[in-house]
């Protein structure tokens, strides 16, 4: 059975953001409408970066090592609110958002991600894996963490993480996950 929650509510948006409906995820997002989803690359002290590989019940890329945490915004939700879900849920962190965290918002056909950079002392056995979503996690140095992310018909990610890196090391060292 498939881990995505096919009959869950999303906040609809346009281009500028502004919320002009609702629909479930199973239903296919009209033109000229967005949903939001939410992306996050943790960095450890070493400068690692924190990858999965998702389950193989995923429908979309079962098996694919992704970014370490991510998923859609729900309806009512802010992007902070639906991050600091998504990191509980999918590894059993708990994070105290700055506003400077979200680094990125990128439009794309008929979502928009917003992304996240942030920093844990964390190591692989104190994450609590949510198996329905990854099955397990690694830390990566950067160079490895992009090739690791080349995947036939997936997005790598590149440019995303070399943003993280270079976003995260302008920040002062309040942005970390609990």
């Amino acid at each position: 059975m498939p881990a995505d929650q096919l009959n869950e509510i999303w906040d609809l948006y346009n281009y500028q953001l502004q919320l002009v409906g609702h629909q479930r995820r199973a239903s296919p997002v009209k033109p000229g409408r967005y949903h939001l989803v939410v992306n996050a690359f943790l960095f450890n002290p070493a400068g690692q970066v924190l990858l999965q590989q998702r389950s193989p019940n995923k429908l979309y890329f079962p098996g694919y090592w992704d970014t370490n945490a991510g998923g859609s915004v729900r309806t009512g939700e802010t992007i902070e609110q639906a991050m600091q879900r998504e990191l509980a849920e999918e590894l059993g962190v708990h994070y105290r958002l700055t506003p400077s965290a979200n680094y990125r918002i990128v439009p794309h056909s008929h979502w928009i991600d917003a992304w996240f950079a942030l920093k844990t002392t964390h190591q692989v056995t104190d994450f609590t894996l949510q198996k329905a979503e990854l099955q397990r996690v690694a830390y990566f140095d950067v160079p490895q963490a992009v090739t690791q992310l080349q995947q036939p018909g997936f997005n790598s990610y590149r440019l995303e993480l070399h943003q993280a890196w270079t976003h995260l090391h302008r920040l002062r060292p309040t942005t970390t996950v609990v």
